[in-house]
């Protein structure tokens, strides 16, 4: 098949996988510009008996105007194309660049509560639509998510139409139903083993992939409770009571007790969101005043909050953007306030990558470990023994001058201000108010907005 041209179009490069009845290949549209790849599903039927033909024919059809509907998801694959050669069938799909799930899933290295989290909603989100148009998946595991290279989403592949197709044929032509099993052992429920999926199926299957990201252990190694057979697996993970309920659910044994719909676990998830952001949004319980808070510094003369310059820290934003996609702002936000240098924001963002990524990372990051100049370390001591020296209010940063910067900064963002300016109250150091309002403009998004905060600061 290597080197074959499919339709006269399809240029075959290379052959996926695949088996008696049914192939996947990566091809190339040689009819559009730059040859850009295609994924091409090859379908054999087990008879040519005209009575046959005629069924595959139109089971395939339907299953192709099925991919086609799916494909307007932004995070499913588009159907280019299915057509019929020789008596064999054939779909064409969207090529996604980017690589699986499965490459960011390492044994004993599990992932992040929030992370998990991010993987929940987008897929979630990706179910209640093909749910919605009466599909299963009915094989929702790693191998089949793929993290989209261009923007980081996470794309669902493989619906397994061809499967679905061929499944129903073999039953047709007398062989058995269980010729072909679609699905995969250890992410697969019962009630889908048995042949009889239902929606609820494919969430149990997530439900895993996610027990997997918390705990590091493939599905085979996990435990069974002996009294209830249900899987065990809480104690082997670093996880909240409220994630883990929602995921215990998930995959409960019996398809009746778990969550009958994907729109019902994510509107879980959003309560669940709205009281980690409340609990997050609690003022730092420092007994310190404002003014005590500030004196703390580092060893070197700069404040944990301002290790990185708002230039800085977009720049690093941008990069991190390239490795883990969307969650970038809020993971580089959770590491950025307990780091207390560069070099160790560096290592402990680079913690979260694949080990192929973190040299990489690491690579186009080293331009935040570059040592200051003289004179930027005699600027940054210079003003930090002036602000020492002074007791003039107007250079200090007081009651008055912190809680007008939450009202200024309320304008821009809502409510989250006050929890911001608190932050950065106890983690800045004895710096400016200038340099302080800098700091809080940096959480304003739009640079003009951001100005604009600046200016009735500090006009």
């Amino acid at each position: 098949m290597l080197g074959q041209l499919l339709d006269g179009r399809y240029q075959v490069l290379q052959i996926l996988g695949g088996g008696g009845f049914g192939q996947t290949y990566i091809a190339q549209d040689t009819h559009r510009p730059g040859f850009p790849k295609c994924v091409v599903k090859h379908l054999k039927p087990v008879t040519r008996s005209p009575e046959f033909l005629e069924t595959a024919r139109r089971l395939f059809t339907s299953e192709a105007e099925t991919l086609e509907q799916l494909g307007t998801h932004d995070q499913i694959p588009r159907l280019l194309a299915y057509f019929e050669d020789n008596q064999e069938f054939f779909l064409v799909q969207e090529f996604i660049e980017g690589h699986t799930l499965k490459a960011e899933l390492f044994p004993n290295k599990p992932w992040t509560e929030e992370k998990v989290i991010e993987l929940l909603q987008q897929v979630l989100g990706i179910l209640q639509f093909i749910h919605s148009h009466n599909v299963i998946h009915r094989d929702i595991k790693p191998d089949n998510i793929i993290r989209r290279q261009q923007d980081g989403k996470l794309v669902l592949i493989d619906f397994g139409a061809v499967k679905q197709v061929q499944t129903q044929l073999l039953t047709i032509a007398g062989h058995t139903g269980a010729t072909i099993i679609i699905g995969t052992p250890g992410y697969m429920s019962t009630e889908q083993g048995q042949g009889k999926p239902r929606p609820n199926s494919d969430i149990y299957s997530l439900g895993i992939i996610c027990i997997q990201s918390l705990t590091g252990l493939h599905p085979i190694n996990f435990e069974e409770d002996p009294d209830t057979g249900e899987i065990s697996w809480q104690h082997q993970a670093n996880v909240s009571s409220e994630l883990a309920s929602v995921l215990s659910k998930m995959v409960l044994h019996h398809f009746k007790q778990r969550y009958q719909s994907a729109a019902e676990v994510l509107q879980v998830l959003k309560h669940l969101d709205t009281k980690v952001e409340a609990q997050s949004l609690q003022p730092p319980s420092s007994t310190q005043p404002p003014q005590a808070s500030l004196s703390q510094q580092n060893s070197i003369g700069y404040s944990p909050a301002s290790i990185l310059s708002p230039e800085n820290y977009n720049r690093l934003e941008k990069i991190l953007l390239e490795f883990v996609g969307p969650v970038a702002s809020r993971l580089l936000r959770q590491v950025a306030a307990s780091a207390p240098n560069c070099e160790e924001l560096i290592s402990q963002l680079a913690l979260h990558l694949r080990e192929n990524q973190q040299i990489d990372f690491k690579k186009k990051t080293m331009f935040l470990l570059e040592k200051p100049t003289l004179l930027q370390e005699l600027t940054v001591k210079s003003e930090i023994k002036s602000n020492n020296l002074s007791s003039q209010e107007p250079q200090l940063i007081s009651d008055s001058f912190v809680h007008q910067c939450e009202r200024e900064l309320a304008d821009f963002l809502g409510p989250i201000a006050k929890f911001l300016v608190q932050k950065a109250v106890k983690s800045s150091g004895q710096i400016s108010r200038a340099e302080f309002v800098k700091i809080l403009a940096a959480q304003i998004p739009e640079p003009q907005k951001a100005l604009q905060f600046q200016q009735r600061l500090l006009s």
